[in-house]
């Protein structure tokens, strides 16, 4: 587990050196700014927040409360939105970085989707990592948009 949260800092902290690196060179290599995806990353990590935070408060493991079907609408919608996302940012030029982060993003929550359906339960410690994890890669996203917008911003003197 820590050693998940390290990479995770770790992936943060390069892409915030990197978008002050690039900060001090005029020549900008990465996709421009888009307030659109920014708030689709908004809007999306509140949705899977939600639905996290609602499945500990409203059920539990016992009369199979927390059964896949219970919740499989959800993921589909969730997962439509991580693919959008991940659809708008593939197609940006100079938009690599972006494009990884959400690729992990969707490739986690197919891999817990699929580990919730196969189990048929989650337990609140389970629930709770999995929304931190989403949390600290949706932070990572928007880290990652809003360093975009200052890096293509020209200084102020």
């Amino acid at each position: 587990m820590k050693i998940n949260m390290y990479s995770k800092n770790i992936l943060l902290y390069v892409l915030l050196i990197s978008a002050l690196t690039l900060n001090s060179c005029r020549v900008s290599l990465i996709s421009n700014y888009d307030a659109d995806i920014s708030k689709q990353i908004e809007n999306t990590a509140k949705v899977v927040d939600r639905f996290y935070l609602m499945m500990l408060e409203t059920t539990s493991t016992e009369n199979e409360g927390r059964a896949y079907n219970n919740f499989s609408e959800q993921y589909v919608d969730i997962q439509v939105e991580l693919n959008s996302l991940l659809s708008k940012n593939k197609i940006r030029p100079l938009n690599e970085n972006s494009t990884i982060i959400c690729e992990i993003t969707t490739q986690l929550w197919v891999k817990y989707k699929k580990e919730h359906k196969k189990k048929n339960h989650l337990s609140d410690g389970i629930i709770q990592l999995n929304q931190q994890t989403f949390s600290d890669l949706f932070f990572t996203m928007q880290i990652a948009e809003k360093a975009k917008d200052m890096i293509n911003k020209p200084a102020l003197k």
